[in-house]
């Protein structure tokens, strides 16, 4: 994980978006994180669970700089392996299945807040239904909430 990106995505007032189904195994890697990583006045985290588009207000409402969109993304890399990137990188990349919905959900969120935003994407490796998080994606999920946690300087 590069630490020097996250540490830029993570500079000022920053909401973490974190999307996902908990049903469908490894898909649930947002909403898992979110429970692992310590909030503060600077630091708001939202589990926006599989319908983003529904907490936009929250998130708005929450004047952010930065908005960094936690999700699983199919980008044929190893089960486990992290990609953070800028939105315009996403666009029409085939990055992920859910290119459209986040890429129109991250525009909406620029246009409200002038906040920039940013995908730490998490390579699953199953999503079946009723399967919980592989242990290899928990593990990383793990270390990505214990690295927002240190960096931000908040434990849980």
């Amino acid at each position: 994980m590069d630490k020097s990106l996250l540490t830029e995505m993570l500079a000022g007032r920053v909401v973490i978006a974190c999307v996902g189904n908990e049903m469908r195994g490894d898909d649930g890697v947002g909403p898992f994180i979110a429970g692992l990583i310590t909030q503060s006045e600077r630091i708001k985290v939202v589990n926006c669970g599989e319908t983003p588009e529904n907490f936009l207000g929250v998130i708005a409402g929450a004047s952010p700089e930065k908005v960094v969109i936690v999700d699983s993304a199919q980008f044929r890399g190893e089960p486990g392996e992290i990609r953070m990137i800028d939105k315009d990188s996403i666009e029409g990349g085939g990055f992920s299945t859910h290119d459209a919905i986040l890429t129109l959900f991250a525009n909406y969120i620029e246009q409200q807040t002038g906040a920039r935003t940013y995908f730490l994407a998490i390579q699953p490796k199953r999503s079946e239904v009723g399967e919980g998080l592989s242990p290899e994606i928990e593990k990383v999920a793990h270390e990505i909430a214990g690295a927002i946690n240190s960096l931000t300087g908040e434990s849980k």
